[in-house]
């Protein structure tokens, strides 16, 4: 009878090598497991968010808005659905200033004013709008969007911009009678001007 406790290095090498496939098949395994469980949270994400199934990824993350937006977000130029429509920035601004008049703006004779129709002819005005949309849009919308910055958008961005819209209009603009004041217009860097 032999008690050798001496280990055999060739029968050490063949259970190392069992053990690696038996890992390498565990791998594949867990990693096919992974891929599915991504799957069923995509589908799972497509139903409870009213995404179609084959909404690029790029729409997902970027076009929804955050569960407290109780109105349609106004349309944007960076919206999946539409960037290949050739929209720039001020389609973008055009929508949410049409938006934000119909959202924001109170009585008649209260202290919320529309934003102007001659909003483009200020460039200062021009510039607000430009950075209340895109504000709005980043606390509101897509993977950036929470409702901190949202809540914030509304106690600190609106009420700042409503209480400037007089310096970079006339009174007059606001009730839809629009005066050259302030700076001349300028041309944007987005519109195509024919020479």
């Amino acid at each position: 009878m032999s008690d050798d406790i001496t280990p055999n290095p060739y029968r050490e090498g063949a259970r190392a090598e069992d053990l690696d496939k038996q890992i390498s098949a565990l791998t594949e395994v867990v990693g096919g497991l992974a891929s599915k469980v991504n799957k069923l949270r995509d589908r799972i994400d497509t139903l409870e968010n009213g995404r179609p199934a084959d909404a690029d990824d790029d729409a997902k993350e970027h076009d929804q808005p955050g569960t407290w937006v109780l109105f349609t977000p106004p349309a944007a130029a960076e919206d999946g659905r539409h960037r290949k429509d050739g929209h720039d920035p001020n389609w973008t601004l055009d929508n949410f200033v049409a938006w934000f008049n119909a959202t924001y703006v109170g009585l008649a004779g209260g202290p919320t004013k529309p934003i102007p129709e001659c909003w483009r002819h200020h460039p200062g005005l021009a510039m607000e709008v430009a950075t209340l949309a895109y504000t709005w849009r980043r606390a509101n919308v897509g993977d950036t969007a929470n409702v901190r910055d949202a809540q914030y958008w509304h106690h600190t961005w609106r009420p700042g911009f409503a209480a400037r819209l007089t310096d970079w209009c006339h009174t007059h603009c606001l009730d839809g009678r629009h005066r050259e004041t302030g700076s001349p217009v300028r041309p944007d860097r987005f519109t195509q001007r024919s020479a």
